[in-house]
């Protein structure tokens, strides 16, 4: 092992296993390669798959019913064992309850689009549809009263039964009451770390103008080392 990338022996694990999650794989080869292009193999941890499944993931899933999740989950832990029969290094297994979670984090991402008008149907190839996008343009190019704004990184503090959220912006500590979809609103869990653009609206409360990355609470310390975009 020594000497030995993080990054090669995913490459090696795929020259090695012959079965249909290897494609999965390969898209965890590319992120690691951003992310940990240099990293020697004794620093590999459970780090490496979390920011993968619970950040590149669901950025990337937009139906999260599709089955498609369990099979990243399935890739890397065939991978996970791999490591551990092969190199006795341990990157953790991913459980049912992960799965759950990654896919739950995913469905509030794409309903975020669609309360939001996102006309973005996909990224590559960028294809856009056009009448959401004139729909989005009516709601959004309205010139706010109040002419307040702010985007960053926000915590979910208190979820209100009617349609509101309570939300503490990260490193300032500003709290901010915003409105949501009923339907969002019964899959956020307190903790949560959406990355937004907000703005004041009539009644007082802010409202989403765009919900860029929406993440479980349990990648908080990454965010706050890293500095994710």
């Amino acid at each position: 092992m020594e000497g030995k990338y993080f990054c090669s022996v995913i490459k090696e694990f795929e020259n090695e296993e012959f079965s249909d999650e290897i494609d999965y794989i390969d898209d965890f080869l590319g992120f690691s390669s951003k992310r940990f292009r240099f990293m020697d193999m004794k620093a590999a941890n459970e780090d490496c798959v979390n920011k993968f499944l619970f950040m590149w993931l669901p950025k990337k899933v937009t139906d999260s019913e599709s089955g498609i999740i369990e099979k990243y989950v399935d890739a890397v832990n065939m991978f996970s064992k791999y490591l551990m029969e092969k190199y006795n290094v341990d990157i953790g297994e991913k459980s049912e309850e992960d799965v759950l979670e990654i896919k739950r984090v995913c469905k509030i991402n794409s309903d975020f689009k669609k309360f939001l008008c996102n006309p973005v149907i996909s990224y590559s190839p960028l294809i856009i549809d056009f009448n959401i996008y004139k729909k989005r343009k009516s709601k959004f190019t309205k010139p706010s009263p109040f002419n307040m704004s702010d985007k960053g990184y926000f915590t979910v503090e208190e979820i209100f039964s009617g349609d509101y959220l309570l939300l503490k912006k990260m490193y300032t500590g500003r709290f901010l009451k915003a409105s949501v979809d009923k339907n969002i609103l019964k899959k956020v869990k307190k903790k949560d770390i959406l990355y937004a653009s907000i703005r004041q609206n009539p009644f007082l409360s802010w409202e989403f103008v765009e919900v860029y990355k929406y993440y479980s609470g349990n990648v908080i310390n990454y965010i706050k080392k890293e500095g994710y975009k």
